[in-house]
């Protein structure tokens, strides 16, 4: 009896133990969940990125490779050739813009003296100068003066044609006037002579016939005078007319002349345009380096290969850039993500246990969600820059971009009892407020 009464208080005794352990265990780890504090993070991952971006060098036009200066990983300094594309057709081009450029401007000097009735033609300077020196700017402008000499010999000639015709009608009218005068004399002596013998009629000495014959001659001669009137009002009208026909030639060539002088500067305008954009093309076939680096992703190995439009021909990776670290963050953490926030940095390519974590703080947050073509996923680019002396800790290991990191961006400090409450806050949330 008193053995079982020991062994029963014994076994009350490991059980309030057990209670006062479990208790204190409860108690302990409450109030360290309560008060003790745990820094938290947003977990990324990202890789190595120079500050500016790797150049892309492209061509907008495309063409044939006409010669490849650098090779794989070579470094070159900021306008180094790196390839030149085939200027056979670009010059070819810009020969035919030229000489066409050449022609119309020497049309126009010629088209500017005969709206202006110059005697000969003005050609630029720069014409003049190079027609010493080059045969086709000679040709031109030695077959706008031949054409310059023809048109006007050829409208002197219309014009004296005409002339010689004023000179044969005036001529005419002069012929026709002295015949009036010579009929209008004539007439006069007739009538002079019936009023002589208008009293010898009376008085019996001449016949009525000799009176009505007299008679009859006046009146034909006053006749023929009024035809020479009329021939010579005729032949000054086309005296007018021919004169009118000179002027004609003149108004004619002029409208002629300015119509060409329209077009033709219209056409000198285009073809400028024309030509700027051949040598712009002529420029761009010398492919540089847009800022020195190290050549990456070389596309071209064959001279006389095709270049698409716009192709990528190779990428400049730039040597004096700062490397920065490019996170994606997810949609869900962005809020707790703000420019200047501390972050810790890990290079999985290196040994963990002897390569340390990076300092480093976010500098840029892109204003709206990337997408990755490829897996569908969307995220937020956040760029985070390494403080400075932090390459220290890497003990000569470098970092060359495109190298994985992972990224943890530090969030406020929160007590482990929210961690695990949270959780059950939230979806009590959600709960309440559902209908």
């Amino acid at each position: 009896m008193a053995q079982r009464n020991t062994a029963a208080r014994s076994l009350r005794w490991h059980v309030l133990s057990g209670f006062v352990v479990v208790l204190a265990l409860v108690a302990g780890v409450g109030g360290w969940a309560a008060y003790a504090s745990i820094s938290g993070a947003v977990i990324a991952s990202g890789s190595i990125v120079v500050e500016t971006s790797i150049k892309k060098v492209q061509h907008k036009e495309g063409g044939i490779v006409g010669e490849i200066r650098v090779k794989e990983g070579q470094r070159v300094k900021a306008a180094d050739l790196l390839l030149r594309l085939d200027d056979t057709l670009t010059r070819a081009n810009l020969a035919i813009l030229s000489k066409q450029l050449d022609e119309l401007v020497a049309r126009k000097a010629r088209l500017e003296a005969e709206r202006d009735k110059a005697d000969k033609i003005s050609f630029p300077d720069d014409l003049v100068k190079r027609a010493k020196l080059e045969p086709d700017v000679a040709d031109a402008l030695k077959g706008e003066r031949t054409l310059f000499k023809a048109r006007r010999e050829t409208m002197a000639g219309q014009k004296a044609q005409l002339s010689e015709r004023i000179g044969q009608l005036n001529d005419e009218i002069a012929g026709l006037d002295a015949q009036r005068k010579a009929k209008v004399e004539e007439s006069t002596f007739i009538t002079e002579e019936l009023s002589g013998l208008d009293g010898l009629f009376e008085k019996g000495h001449v016949t009525k016939n000799r009176i009505m014959s007299l008679r009859r001659e006046a009146t034909r001669l006053e006749g023929q005078r009024g035809q020479f009137v009329s021939s010579i009002a005729r032949s000054k009208g086309q005296i007018a007319e021919t004169k009118l026909q000179m002027t004609q030639i003149d108004q004619n060539n002029l409208t002629e002349v300015v119509r060409e002088l329209r077009e033709t500067s219209a056409r000198i305008i285009e073809l400028n345009e024309r030509r700027i954009a051949a040598l712009d093309l002529l420029k761009r076939v010398e492919i540089r380096a847009p800022r020195a680096g190290f050549v990456h992703q070389l596309n071209v190995h064959t001279v006389g290969g095709v270049i698409a439009p716009g192709e990528t021909v190779m990428l400049i990776v730039p040597e004096a850039d700062q490397l920065v670290v490019e996170a994606r963050v997810s949609p869900t953490d962005i809020d707790q993500v703000s420019i200047g926030q501390a972050a810790a940095i890990r290079m999985p390519a290196f040994n963990q246990r002897t390569t340390p974590e990076l300092s480093a703080k976010v500098t840029t947050i892109s204003a709206d969600l990337t997408r990755d073509e490829a897996t569908g996923l969307s995220f937020y680019v956040t760029r985070l820059k390494l403080d400075p002396n932090e390459l220290d800790k890497l003990e000569g290991k470098p970092l060359v971009p495109g190298m994985p990191s992972e990224v943890y961006i530090q969030t406020g400090a929160r007590t482990a009892l929210s961690y695990l409450v949270k959780p059950f806050s939230d979806h009590l949330q959600r709960v309440f407020r559902e209908e």
